[in-house]
Order: C-alpha cells, then sequence, then structure tokens
C-alpha cells in the first residue's frame, strides 16, 4: 500500500488533485477537512469540547456550530487556533490511522489522505511520500474571496495564518503548480505517479 499525504494552503486546488488521483488513478481518498466537520457537528467527539470551550454563544438557534464565528475566532486569535490545534489533531491522527488500517485491511493499493496543515501538525511519518499543490497568491486570494464570501482582508488573514506557501512547497517530496488549468494539473498528476510501485 502506498501513502501519499496531499497538501497545500487553503483554496489552492488540493481537493482537485485528489480527484484525479481517485477518479483517473483508482486512489483511495480521505479529506482531513470533511472528518473535521462531521466531528463538529452535534454528537461529533469535537462538538461539546468547542461549545465547553467558547460557551453557547458559538452556537446557531438550530443549535449547530456557528463555523462562520469559530473561523473568525480561530484566524484571529492565535492563541485560540493553537488551543484548537492541541485539540483537534489526536482526535483527527486516530481517525487518521483508522483509515490507514481499513485501508490495508482492504487491500487498498493508492492511499491518499488530504491534510491542508500536514505539517503543522507533525503527521509527515504516515506517509510515503507527499505532496504540495501551490497557487499563485493573487488566485488564491481571489479564490478564497469567492468560495467562501470573505472580503480581501478576511482572506488574507486566513492565508496568513498557514504556513506560508514556498515553506509547504520547500517540504513537499512533490509539487503540483494549479495554473487553473485542469489538463496541466492531471499531467503533472501523472508525471508524479510514474514509476512508483504500489
Amino acid at each position: 500500500m502506498y501513502i501519499i499525504g496531499l497538501t497545500g494552503g487553503i483554496s489552492c486546488g488540493k481537493s482537485a488533485v485528489a480527484d484525479i488521483l481517485r477518479y483517473r488513478c483508482g486512489a483511495v481518498t480521505l479529506d482531513i477537512d470533511k472528518v473535521t466537520r462531521l466531528l463538529l457537528e452535534p454528537g461529533g467527539d469535537l462538538f461539546d469540547i468547542y461549545v465547553r470551550h467558547f460557551g453557547s454563544y458559538v452556537l446557531t438557534r438550530e443549535g449547530f456550530l456557528n463555523r462562520r464565528l469559530i473561523g473568525e475566532i480561530i484566524f484571529n486569535h492565535p492563541d485560540e487556533r493553537e488551543w484548537i490545534n492541541s485539540v483537534a489533531h489526536p482526535i483527527l491522527l486516530n481517525k487518521a490511522r483508522d483509515f490507514l488500517v481499513e485501508c490495508s485491511e482492504a487491500g487498498a493499493r493508492l492511499v491518499v489522505m488530504e491534510v491542508p496543515l500536514l505539517f503543522e501538525a507533525g503527521w509527515e511519518h504516515l506517509f510515503d511520500e507527499i505532496w504540495a499543490v501551490t497557487i499563485k497568491r493573487s488566485t488564491q486570494i481571489r479564490r478564497l474571496m469567492s468560495r467562501d464570501k470573505l472580503t480581501k482582508q478576511q482572506a488574507v488573514t486566513r492565508i496568513n495564518a498557514q504556513m506560508p506557501l514556498e515553506e509547504i512547497r520547500k517540504r513537499a517530496d512533490v509539487r503540483i503548480r494549479n495554473l487553473g488549468n485542469s489538463v496541466f494539473i492531471r499531467r503533472q498528476v501523472f508525471d508524479a505517479l510514474r514509476g512508483r510501485k504500489f
């Protein structure tokens, strides 16, 4: 079983690369952000922890976590971001390990785990190879503003809260450049997989 850790900054196109690996290359994939969202639903492992820490004001009238409000807290208060990571990362690591065990037992040959904060969380040891998806900063800002309906300042604040893309590129084994051209991205993915044994 060959395990790829797929990372990159917010709104860089990680999911597009994961989709190519899943649908064109037969990979079994897991998106840690989606796992996190499930854990933040009422009854999830992180839901009660967040409510106990922040108080009920982070809840909507319907009893769900107000993810937009929590996002503002995380990206504007480094101490709160550090606390959230210290609580969430161990829980997510257990989920990731369970997923890898299931993949191994199912006989999966290629496994891809999409982990935005892979280096910050110290998960390098989980993977045979780490791929980073990068994009021009101006494009990243524009995409994030459009996707999450943010002001430019809000988008920049979120991007600046993460590891710089240049540092992510340096640490990765494979670098995928997202220039907005799906054919170019596919070619990079296929070239990166060439010669890999799995």
